[in-house]
């Protein structure tokens, strides 16, 4: 009987095992196709660049044309008190004409310490009616083109806002004199009465005309030299100013600043080559 349970188990068990086997498997999903990714727009493509217009170069007559409207606009800034436009009008200038001495003097007028060229010694002037400052600088330091640096020597910013009546400083110890009052203008040569029958020989020249002619050389060559006086003394070259200023003096020998700046060349040099 025993056996007979056993078979009726091992036949139950295969008709199971067949029953599993007769499934149908559930189908597998296949993966869901992912969507293609859309392609990336391109960058733009850069504009190609446009090469600067190039700039003509002034040389010759014109370039000097150039530097000198630029040295008056200079100017005009520089009296403004427009140091920033100045400067870049001056950098134009030297670009132009790199040896043109007003350029120079105007640009020293703008970054040189006023008082390490002028020194600390002054006196006190009385600007007169109708002075520019441009006219006190070159009576005092020898060049118009000074006026900027004499200007930051006494905190002017504004040269053209000069008034009468105000008191500046001006560099050593002599005191400037004021501008002499300029001369009456010559009259008009009259017409020459109608000539006799005999012709005679032309008139000489006019005496008063000739001696304004001279006078106005001498006043010339006096400025020279004190300019070159001027500018010899603060390059340190002492033995040419002295030069320079017995020239005014010869040309001039009542000139109180000629004989007070010839002495503090004099002792400078003394000191100088006590020093050494």
């Amino acid at each position: 009987m025993l056996v007979g349970m056993n078979r009726f188990v091992a036949w139950t068990i295969g008709i199971a095992l067949i029953a599993g086997c007769a499934a149908t498997p559930e189908p597998v999903k296949p993966p869901e196709a992912t969507p293609p990714a859309e392609p990336a727009e391109a960058p733009p493509e850069p504009e190609p660049a446009v090469a600067p217009k190039p700039v003509p170069v002034l040389t010759g007559a014109a370039a000097k044309e150039q530097a000198q409207k630029l040295l008056r606009q200079a100017f005009d800034s520089l009296n403004d008190g427009n140091e920033a436009k100045a400067h870049s009008e001056l950098d134009q200038v030297r670009l132009l004409e790199p040896d043109n001495k007003q350029a120079a003097c105007l640009m020293r007028g703008i970054t040189a310490d006023p008082v390490a060229v002028l020194g600390r010694e002054s006196t006190a002037y009385t600007v007169r009616p109708g002075e520019l400052l441009g006219r006190i600088a070159q009576r005092a330091l020898g060049d118009v083109c000074e006026f900027y640096i004499l200007a930051r020597y006494n905190q002017i910013k504004v040269p053209r806002s000069l008034a009468a009546g105000q008191v500046i400083r001006i560099p050593g110890k002599v005191a400037l004199a004021p501008e002499a009052t300029s001369a009456k203008p010559l009259p008009e040569a009259v017409p020459p009465e109608p000539a006799p029958a005999v012709v005679k020989p032309p008139p000489g020249p006019d005496p008063a005309v000739v001696k304004a002619v001279e006078e106005k050389k001498r006043r010339a060559l006096i400025e020279r030299h004190q300019r070159n006086a001027q500018a010899a003394f603060r390059r340190q070259d002492l033995a040419t100013s002295i030069r320079e200023w017995d020239r005014v003096l010869e040309l001039d020998p009542g000139n109180e600043l000629a004989q007070a700046r010839k002495q503090e060349a004099i002792d400078l040099s003394r000191r100088l080559k006590q020093i050494k």
